[in-house]
């Protein structure tokens, strides 16, 4: 195998001066759209004379709901952006892509909160609605994380590694399990899909039990690192 550079250099320092300043300009990007996705969902809750309607508990429930989910992918899209992300060709298509997902979230919770009370039909289309960009977007995470674990794997300790790994793999399982509640909503109905939702937390962890450590160089099928973070990017 060819030699690599070392983990002591950081991966930074392969990036050009516009590069840097792109990816910063990035997330700071994606800060005002996690920010505005939020405050758009709160304002999505039901109000009877100007308070929130308190007698609509699953209203409440879908907003801190959606608010944690919210949450965890900003987590994802820091990490994304803060490791060995570079801002060029498919991952910077892929990164504006995730943040317009992001912004159709309070679209996807008014779907639900102002349709599950009327038709089967309507309430199928608004658990599809919501499940669908959810699958999405943790796609979107999954492949990034793949990609960015791939460009940095001898630029980063064994630690990094397997936090790049721990994000692939838990973006796969949110991935599978949404585009799993989405095809349960269709053909079952949308209480079917609601309870697949309670195996997230569950399948993450048996996930990273049998899957805890990044894989060898080898195996991701890494047989050399170029020197040049833009080129490794296309």
């Amino acid at each position: 195998m060819d030699a690599h550079p070392s983990h002591d250099i950081a991966f930074s320092e392969t990036l050009t001066p516009r590069q840097r300043r792109l990816g910063g300009r990035l997330e700071g990007f994606g800060d005002i759209v996690f920010g505005f996705a939020v405050s758009q969902c709160a304002l999505q809750l039901p109000t009877s004379n100007g308070h929130v309607d308190l007698a609509q508990p699953f209203a409440l429930l879908l907003y801190f709901a959606t608010f944690a989910l919210v949450a965890s992918l900003w987590l994802i899209f820091h990490r994304l952006m803060s490791g060995t992300y570079v801002p060029v060709g498919v991952d910077l298509f892929l990164a504006f892509a995730y943040l317009a997902l992001v912004s159709l979230i309070p679209y996807a919770m008014y779907a639900i909160t102002h349709t599950t009370a009327t038709t089967l039909a309507g309430a199928r289309a608004a658990v599809a609605a919501y499940t669908a960009i959810y699958a999405a977007m943790t796609l979107i995470s999954s492949i990034l994380s793949m990609r960015n674990l791939r460009r940095g794997y001898f630029y980063v300790s064994a630690d990094d590694r397997r936090l790049g790994w721990a994000s692939f793999v838990r973006g796969t399982v949110l991935c599978v399990i949404m585009a799993g509640a989405f095809a349960i909503d269709r053909v079952f109905g949308p209480s079917w899909a609601g309870l697949e939702l309670l195996l997230i937390v569950p399948a993450i962890r048996i996930a990273r039990m049998f899957y805890p450590e990044a894989p060898s160089a080898e195996a991701l099928r890494i047989f050399r690192a170029a020197p040049d973070a833009s080129r490794q990017a296309s």
